[in-house]
Order: structure tokens, then C-alpha cells, then sequence
């Protein structure tokens, strides 16, 4: 069909190896694409209540312990969850979709017994200081109506 010697043949079929190794090695590196998105340290509210009590009763290494095993965070992301904490700050939650706004939510915490989690909530989603999310958790148990 094209009238290739033995060695024209060889040398031929060498260099359409080579391209083809050549082209598979170049695909399999960009198909192998690794993402890390540092998602920071969202931590659920439950827990870090519950951390908080422990770092409060002195027990920093509980605190830790039950961060990492709640949240699924390797120690050190756990020790800097505690650390953020101890400090008084509050951290993100898990962004999910929820029944009702955040008044409603805040009513059903403290109903249930759960005012300190209802503080933290407030704090995590509105950004506000500890004064400004109890005055706010205090003025949803007072509306009228509810």
C-alpha cells in the first residue's frame, strides 16, 4: 500500500509508539487535576457548644477530641477550632438548608433548653458580639405572638 521497506516499516511503526506514548502521557496528566479547597474551620454549632463547655471546665484535651471525632477534622484543624474557641470567637456552621429563618430557629433552641446554642447560632450567622446575640435571642423569646 505505501512501498515501505523492512526499515522504513520499522522505523514507521517506532514513531507512531512513540506518539502514541507520548499523547497518552500528556491525557494522564491532565486528567489528574487535584483541588484543594480550604473550606476554613466550619464546624457545627452543636459542637462547638459542646467544645466550649469542655474548654470552660478546663478539659482542652476532651475539647479537641470531640471536635475531631464530630467534625471529622484532622487534630490539628481540631486544636485550631479549640484554640478560636477559647478565645471567644465562633465559627461558621455547616451551610445547610433550614426550615424556617433565624428567629424561628433561635425560638425552637431555647424551647428545647438550648439557649447557649441559639447564642452561638445567632453569633455565627449575623457576626454579631455575645452582648448582641443574647439581647437578640432574649428579644425573640419577648415578641408577641410566638
Amino acid at each position: 500500500m505505501f512501498d515501505l521497506g523492512p526499515l522504513q516499516l520499522i522505523l514507521f511503526l517506532l514513531f507512531l509508539a512513540v506518539l502514541g506514548w507520548g499523547i497518552r502521557a500528556w491525557r494522564s496528566r491532565r486528567e489528574v487535576v487535584q483541588v484543594h479547597v480550604d473550606l476554613g474551620l466550619i464546624t457545627p454549632i452543636g459542637v462547638q457548644v459542646r467544645a466550649h463547655d469542655l474548654l470552660e471546665a478546663g478539659k482542652y484535651a476532651d475539647a479537641v477530641k470531640l471536635i475531631r471525632e464530630e467534625s471529622q477534622v484532622s487534630r490539628r484543624e481540631a486544636e485550631d477550632v479549640a484554640k478560636a474557641l477559647q478565645v471567644g470567637q465562633v465559627l461558621p456552621d455547616f451551610p445547610m438548608p433550614w426550615e424556617g429563618d433565624l428567629s424561628t430557629r433561635v425560638r425552637k433552641l431555647v424551647s428545647s433548653g438550648r439557649r447557649k446554642e441559639a447564642v452561638f447560632l445567632v453569633r455565627s450567622h449575623e457576626n454579631m458580639s455575645q452582648s448582641e446575640a443574647e439581647a437578640f435571642v432574649d428579644s425573640q423569646l419577648q415578641e408577641p405572638g410566638t
